[in-house]
């Protein structure tokens, strides 16, 4: 590793000599024991708990482009759970819809409402209960 460059290693301080790493945890375990002596100092950047909010929820996002992702969960889970203003920042919008979220993830509304009724119609499986858990039941 070069002597003159250390890669910086985010930290939040969570109060009473607590510090809380969130980025890159072996650099981090390097610096505890080998590095403590070191002339070369590494770099700190102390974050807030919103920058790692928005970096974890900016993870979640990223999820839209995967192929394969299943949009009306993605979208109701960001809808239930996220904090709306962090996710609109991130996606550029106002207000999260399904017409905002189908804009953002690139995909046609109409490819949207055909996976939640593609969904809604696995659920509904004929009188057969979703746990098949009777079929090791005892008689």
């Amino acid at each position: 590793m070069n002597n003159f460059y250390r890669p910086p290693l985010r930290l939040v301080d969570g109060g009473d000599d607590a510090f809380y790493f969130f980025n890159d945890f072996q650099r981090v375990d390097q610096v505890l024991r080998f590095e403590s002596d070191s002339d070369y100092p590494c770099l700190i950047i102390p974050e807030s708990i919103k920058d790692i909010q928005q970096l974890a929820w900016m993870e979640v996002i990223d999820l839209m482009f995967l192929k394969g992702i299943h949009h009306p969960d993605l979208f109701k889970a960001l809808k239930s759970t996220a904090p709306q203003s962090v996710i609109c920042q991130l996606m550029g919008i106002r207000y999260l819809t399904v017409k905002s979220y189908c804009h953002f993830a690139g995909i046609s509304q109409s490819s949207y409402e055909y996976g939640q009724c593609k969904f809604a119609l696995e659920e509904r499986v004929l009188g057969i209960p979703q746990s098949m858990s009777w079929l090791s039941g005892a008689p």
